[in-house]
């Protein structure tokens, strides 16, 4: 055999191995996606969009870059970076549509878009990140959100102005609008719901004040649930009115506290309150076990954040900012989720 034929063949194993090693990177198997919409059609769409971004997400902790950049990528550009996919495990019963998915990412549009978003005009842009704010009051245990009522949402748009805050905006309260948020999905707000808002408004993240006054107590309670494409957050914030005003000032106080602090968040990533900062190693069978643990994690109101800093086959390595009464372990284990404590604010879950 001729020297050149054996170059040929071991050159050609070798490309094989690095495309067969380069496939295996960019496909992504097993992404569940659950969705309860409007109708199948719909909860489809939306399902579809979740589970193409959750495949995004695993990629970018497998090329090892930041899963923040994820935020700054649309819908539409992870769809374009989408080569081919395949959907088993179909289910539609009503409004509600199921179904697993396996997804192939096209390489050279993977590298092109994120290419453009590590860019200095890109990263400039980040800069000036926009975010919705959108005011509730609770009056009797009914959310305000667009009437005439809902004096909360006045004061808040003055303490803006005052502070002359451009980079938080208050959504009209236009038909589109009013369609997209109401009072059955304010207190559930999740990205899916949001998208058409934060897109019309080009945000980046949307924060619902959500605006309690306990006249027994005497105190306010604002809830502050944030919303982004990555992670939904929520954390109490609690004013007790000890100088005795009157409710209209003590609005007004309430108000320019709360601005105050999700200013000071923007600038602060450890900013809470009685907040800690633990690391849990997830042991995980398959992505359905994570993401069911991710859900009761999230949906737990135990944690203020959750950043995801490696993710395997077998094991999901995870930040989270626990703020939480009491022990952390105790608190979860109400939650159904038990912790094992390895060392101080290291703990492991067995999702298996």
């Amino acid at each position: 055999m001729s020297r050149f034929l054996i170059l040929l063949i071991c050159f050609s194993a070798i490309s094989f191995s690095s495309s067969a090693a380069e496939s295996d990177t960019y496909f992504v198997s097993g992404v569940v996606a659950n969705v309860t919409g409007k109708s199948p059609a719909a909860a489809k769409i939306v399902a579809n969009a979740a589970a193409r971004r959750d495949a995004f997400l695993i990629l970018i902790t497998r090329l090892g870059m930041k899963v923040s950049i994820v935020e700054n990528i649309t819908d539409d550009e992870i769809s374009d970076m989408v080569r081919s996919e395949q959907i088993e495990n179909e289910k539609i019963a009503g409004g509600n549509y199921s179904a697993t998915l396996n997804i192939m990412f096209a390489k050279d549009f993977v590298e092109h878009i994120l290419a453009q978003k590590n860019s200095p005009t890109a990263k400039a842009k980040t800069s000036e990140e926009s975010y919705l704010l959108i005011p509730v009051k609770m009056k009797k245990y009914q959310p305000l959100l667009w009437g005439e009522e809902s004096d909360w949402r006045a004061v808040i748009a003055k303490v803006l102005g005052k502070k002359s805050l451009t980079n938080f905006i208050i959504p009209d309260s236009d038909i589109g609008n009013i369609a997209t948020l109401n009072n059955e999905n304010i207190t559930s707000l999740d990205y899916a719901i949001l998208e058409p808002m934060l897109s019309r408004y080009k945000a980046s993240a949307a924060y619902a004040l959500i605006f309690s006054y306990d006249e027994i107590e005497n105190k306010v309670i604002v809830d502050v649930l944030r919303v982004s494409k990555l992670q939904k957050k929520q954390i109490k914030l609690s004013f007790v009115n000890v100088d005795r005003l009157n409710y209209e000032v003590l609005m007004s106080k309430v108000a320019d506290k709360a601005i105050d602090y999700l200013t000071s968040s923007q600038t602060s990533s450890n900013q809470g309150l009685n907040s800690d900062l633990a690391r849990i190693k997830i042991y995980i069978s398959n992505l359905s076990s994570w993401l069911l643990i991710k859900n009761k994690i999230e949906s737990s109101n135990l944690v203020n954040r959750l950043n995801i800093e490696s993710i395997s086959r077998d094991r999901v390595v995870v930040a989270v900012n626990y703020t939480g009464p009491g022990d952390i372990r105790e608190a979860f284990a109400k939650q159904g989720i038990r912790l094992n404590l390895q060392a101080d604010n290291s703990f492991t879950i067995d999702a298996n």
